[in-house]
């Protein structure tokens, strides 16, 4: 029996897709390896994580990413300059996606990391947002760390989080908070919908502001993507920062700001004039192109017409971009619009610029987002999901060594919708109750939900009772997975457990 003969739906899918490729043997081997595991791991990572795509959708989009956008897969082979190429720039796969080519590490995850990677990702934005292409790379960047967990963090049996791969895990924070809070499918339409007529971002405000009444999370998610920028892309954002600061000087004397940008407009508008001319006559062209060489040093002189008219070119797109801008604001309903964007921003940009800090702040509006939208929760499933989700968000990674649970600040927010959601639990009989005494009852369901059991719905209890207090035991099923211990006084007449001691009783009801 072949060991992808369980797969026969997708592996012969990939199969007829492979066969109009010219792929080596290796890579056809590699490419169905892959496919072979994340059938194995995505039933776990479907349960552990809840906010995911069907195990079709995620095989059927890996498929006809292969087809339709890879053409050329190399594989970087040990001590090549390939391999010291990614080693260099401390990645896992690069892509082109002009020529539909790879070059990865021979292994399923880089090779998943890869063909996500190749994928259109447009995640629009409208670019009157300042942090607008910053946070479509966040996106990109998110979406891509989020495809290679089903084969990082599982593996068939067991999910593992102490994998050492690293990756950006400030990206990935913020993709898995908007992923908790939008959905699957929302974050699909957005990074697949090729068009500008509709407004994700003003779609994801509004949502959330449905839940809480204020626009307290973007604006701190804004912040935390300001704050993680590279260091060269940081600097382009605060020089903008400073135009937009001139801008609003000016706009403080309305009449003037308008008067002056009709004149600027006028004068752009002649310059394009003449750029036209010069692109649509030759002779124009080269004389304008003598004319740019004569007044540069040997060492900058333009190589050839070619070259100049490329110049040109690009130099006619910036002025147009001008014009575009200033016929915008000339618009009455566009200047008050864009003043009060501008004004947005810079108290945005101007206000903490401690990571760190934005890091707690970001999380913690987010976790205000999912008590409000636990609070409006009634139905057992619906609440076993956010309680599957809070354990999954509370092993997110914040750096190498530090977990979202490390965090004091974040971590007591967290046991606060633990508390409320397993009581929402108790009074629907959907959980088991084990001491009346509140606290203890939450202390020891909170013990026990705190492990890498795949499903929650398998974990037995046991207790005892010693001289030191009362000892808790956990299994996945009929599997020893810990124990514990807590402290509890003991009175003669006072029952401690609702349960009986030394008998495994099962959690979820």
């Amino acid at each position: 029996m072949s060991l992808f003969s369980k797969l026969k739906d997708y592996n012969l899918e990939l199969d007829e897709v492979l066969d109009n490729k010219y792929f080596s043997s290796n890579i056809k081997n590699l490419l169905l390896n892959m496919i072979y595991k994340i059938d194995i791991n995505y039933k776990d990572f479907n349960e552990v994580k809840r906010c995911v795509k069907s195990k079709e959708e995620f095989l059927n989009e890996l498929i006809e990413t292969v087809r339709l956008y890879c053409d050329n897969i190399q594989i970087a082979k040990p001590d090549s300059d390939q391999a010291k190429m990614l080693i260099k720039n401390d990645v896992l796969a690069v892509t082109n996606e002009r020529e539909r080519s790879i070059l990865s590490y021979q292994t399923d995850i880089a090779i998943l990391y890869a063909i996500s990677d190749i994928s259109p990702k447009y995640y629009y934005i409208s670019q009157d947002f300042l942090l607008g292409r910053s946070l479509q790379n966040v996106l990109v960047d998110g979406f891509n760390i989020n495809n290679i967990e089903v084969l990082r963090d599982f593996n068939g049996w067991s999910w593992d989080i102490t994998n050492d791969l690293k990756y950006n895990y400030i990206n990935n924070l913020i993709y898995q908070n908007l992923l908790m809070i939008l959905g699957d499918k929302f974050l699909t339409e957005w990074r697949t919908y090729n068009f500008t007529d509709r407004d994700f971002l003003f779609e994801t405000k509004k949502y959330i502001k449905y839940f809480t009444n204020n626009d307290k999370y973007l604006k701190s998610l804004y912040m935390l993507v300001y704050l993680s920028l590279p260091g060269k892309e940081k600097e382009l954002i605060d020089k903008k920062l400073v135009e937009y600061n001139k801008i609003l000087r000016k706009m403080d004397d309305k009449i003037k700001f308008i008067e002056d940008s009709k004149n600027k407009k006028i004068k752009l508008t002649k310059k394009l004039e003449k750029i036209d001319i010069a692109l649509h006559d030759k002779k124009t062209l080269e004389k304008k192109f003598k004319k740019s060489n004569a007044k540069l040093e040997n060492e900058k002189k333009i190589k050839n017409l070619a070259s100049y008219k490329k110049m040109v070119i690009k130099e006619r797109e910036k002025i147009l971009n001008q014009i575009n801008e200033i016929s915008f604001i000339l618009k009455p309903s566009n200047f008050i619009s864009q003043k009060q964007m501008m004004n947005d921003v810079i108290e945005l940009c101007s206000g903490n610029k401690n990571l760190e800090k934005a890091i707690i702040d970001s999380q913690n509006e987010f976790l205000v987002f999912l008590e409000k939208k636990l609070n409006k929760m009634k139905t057992r499933d619906e609440i076993i999901d956010i309680i599957y989700e809070l354990r999954y968000y509370q092993k997110i990674r914040i750096t190498d060594d530090v977990l979202i649970e490390d965090i004091e600040e974040i971590d007591n927010h967290i046991d606060k919708l633990f508390k409320k959601a397993i009581t929402k639990l108790c009074e629907i009989g959907a959980i088991r109750i084990i001491s009346m005494d509140i606290n203890l009852n939450y202390e020891i369901i909170k013990y026990a939900l705190n492990t890498t059991i795949i499903s929650l719905e398998q974990i037995r209890l046991s207790f005892d009772i010693d001289d030191n207090g009362l000892v808790i035991r956990v299994y996945d099923k009929d599997n020893f997975e810990k124990q514990g211990r807590k402290q509890v006084t003991m009175g003669k007449k006072k029952k401690i457990l609702e349960v009986p001691l030394k008998r495994r009783i099962k959690l979820f009801s």
